[in-house]
């Protein structure tokens, strides 16, 4: 190749203002191979591409060094404007001269030297480029989306939305991830499963994509639009297509639950029979207790105030439940507590409306009247501390909630409210 044009930016001053353009083009012009060589004040501006246009087009140019700043910055450009006049745009290249010169060095003489040198050995690379030719390989239209939280939930149905098939892969039984376990959601503070419960629906009725619970990616090969994965499907010992989700396999289930079970003495031996009276009535009110768990939990933690070990593990043994399952329930809502709460319940609001109006400070004044931090109880089991992250009455803040009665609060008050539920 020896018709080359050489196009030197001044970049405004950020070039030009260390480097000698003039004196680049002199030397360039004097180059072997290089046909033509001139120099703009901005070369990516559209009259800096007409003068590249025009050259190639007058002076026959068969290759292009534009030096100016970073290739990340303008590649594209002049090699679509070489590409306009018929050229390859793979025979235009970048000599940077701005970042690898004008910017790193203060002496004009050596870095005008240095800009020299750096567009010579561009110029010399051209020479060697050949043309290339965009190929295209047939592609799978597929997506794969791994993990099935919230994020993944909601990329899969993206793509699927957009008219492509999608694959989503969750190693645990269901989707939805930790998204389900938290109260309330930020911004809006909605209920976590508002949100995440229609997305899973869609996500399983989509027709666009596969859903694989209880799987994992086990190998991917190949390359960007032809991947191959290899996905290994645990043994569930279900007919999924039979599946109701009644939950009475894994009930019953004998290897898992059974064994366990009679192994463990029974708790009735170590309870009291006016325990076991209560909760058999709780119970007896149920006639479905397997399926009303919940309901039967809430009137243990309403008659005990908080679910001690035993009140679970009998309830469990009564109804052929396992034990594991019963904790999950218990550990998943925030208003069952595994640990004893006093007899008066304070919860106080420390979200942002509540603590720019002083919830800190009457944390601070009620841990030490009570004498406990938040989280805790009082010795003689009067009061439970605990904070929250809304109590929907922002602009009323800062609240409290004790005993289910909304109080607004200011630390004036705190001496009040204490004293008046330690009479109650």
């Amino acid at each position: 190749m020896d018709r080359i044009g050489v196009f030197v930016c001044h970049c405004g001053t950020n070039i030009a203002g260390t480097v000698d353009v003039d004196e680049v083009i002199n030397k360039l012009n004097k180059y072997p191979g290089v046909a033509h060589a001139e120099h703009y004040k901005y070369m990516c501006s559209e009259p800096g591409q007409g003068l590249i246009k025009d050259a190639i087009k007058e002076k026959k140019i068969e290759g292009v060094v534009v030096a100016a700043c970073s290739p990340t910055l303008h590649e594209t450009t002049f090699r679509r404007t070489v590409q306009h006049m018929g050229l390859n745009p793979y025979l235009c290249e970048i000599a940077n001269i701005r970042e690898h010169c004008s910017w790193v060095h203060h002496e004009r003489g050596k870095a005008t030297e240095k800009a020299q040198k750096i567009i010579m050995s561009v110029v010399e690379k051209l020479k060697l480029n050949e043309p290339l030719t965009p190929i295209g390989v047939p592609i799978t239209r597929r997506a794969l989306v791994i993990g099935g939280g919230i994020s993944g939930i909601q990329a899969a149905l993206d793509i699927a939305d957009g008219g492509y098939e999608v694959i989503l892969v969750e190693k645990e039984p269901s989707i939805g991830g930790h998204m389900a376990q938290l109260s309330e959601t930020f911004p809006t503070l909605d209920c976590s499963q508002c949100i995440l419960t229609p997305k899973m629906v869609e996500v399983a009725q989509h027709p666009k994509i596969q859903l694989h619970t209880y799987a994992e990616v086990e190998e991917l090969s190949g390359y960007v639009g032809n991947f191959k994965v290899r996905i290994k499907k645990k043994a569930r010992s279900v007919d999924e297509e039979k599946c109701t989700g009644c939950g009475d396999c894994w009930t019953n289930c004998l290897v898992r639950n059974r064994p366990q079970i009679r192994e463990i003495p029974s708790i009735r031996e170590r309870m009291k029979a006016e325990d076991i009276e209560k909760l058999d009535r709780i119970i007896a009110a149920y006639k479905d207790g397997k399926k009303e768990l919940i309901s039967i939990l809430q009137d243990i933690n309403h008659e005990y105030n908080w679910l001690p070990k035993d009140t679970l593990t009998y309830v469990a043994e009564r109804l052929e439940v396992p034990l594991s399952q019963m904790y999950r329930i218990a550990s998943f809502f925030t208003f069952f507590s595994l640990k004893p709460r006093g007899r008066h319940l304070i919860k106080l609001c420390l979200g942002t409306a509540c603590h720019v109006r002083g919830a800190a400070r009457i944390l601070r004044d009620l841990e030490a009247r009570l004498g406990i931090r938040a989280g805790e109880t009082t010795e003689d089991f009067e009061f439970t501390l605990e904070t929250v992250n809304c109590l929907g009455c922002c602009a009323f803040g800062p609240m409290i909630v004790i005993d289910n009665k909304y109080h607004s609060m200011r630390t004036m008050r705190v001496e009040y409210l204490l004293k008046k539920y330690q009479r109650a």
